[in-house]
């Protein structure tokens, strides 16, 4: 199954963190993270060096698009920019990468600790100054309604 992008992305789009996501030549999203040479370790986002046994000698790699949801929370209050209810939580991908994400389907599908979620590249905000919308990673709940 592969992860929807926003039909209003293309590669001019401002990301929320530049080089962290792409359309794979598929036409799914693709998180961009960074795998050591040396140890293994992988991270999100990508870096320029390993954070766990400081090497210099990484590459990017593109992560996985599935994952497990690990904890999550539904904010009914939310920071500016964000129009509540929201869902967000932690996100673990097979790489062992682990990453913090907006959720989305928890409207009409199960949200549960271990639930299956599928990569998607959405609008995140908008910029305040400029209105212009930010793109970035959200997760979307496998098993709702939205599943293709």
């Amino acid at each position: 199954m592969a992860g929807r992008v926003h039909p209003a992305y293309d590669e001019s789009s401002r990301l929320v963190v530049d080089g962290s996501i792409r359309v794979a030549e598929d036409g799914a999203p693709a998180l961009v993270g960074t795998e050591c040479n040396d140890c293994g370790f992988v991270v999100f986002p990508r870096r320029s060096f390993c954070r766990n046994c400081l090497s210099e000698t990484v590459a990017d790699v593109d992560l996985s698009r599935e994952g497990e949801l690990r904890t999550y929370t539904v904010a009914h209050t939310g920071q500016e920019g964000f129009e509540p209810p929201y869902a967000f939580g932690f996100v673990h991908l097979p790489e062992g990468v682990r990453l913090y994400s907006l959720i989305e389907g928890w409207e009409s599908a199960t949200m549960a600790v271990g639930a299956p979620v599928e990569l998607t590249l959405d609008e995140i905000t908008r910029d305040p100054r400029t209105d212009e919308p930010l793109f970035g990673h959200k997760f979307r709940l496998l098993g709702g309604d939205g599943d293709d």
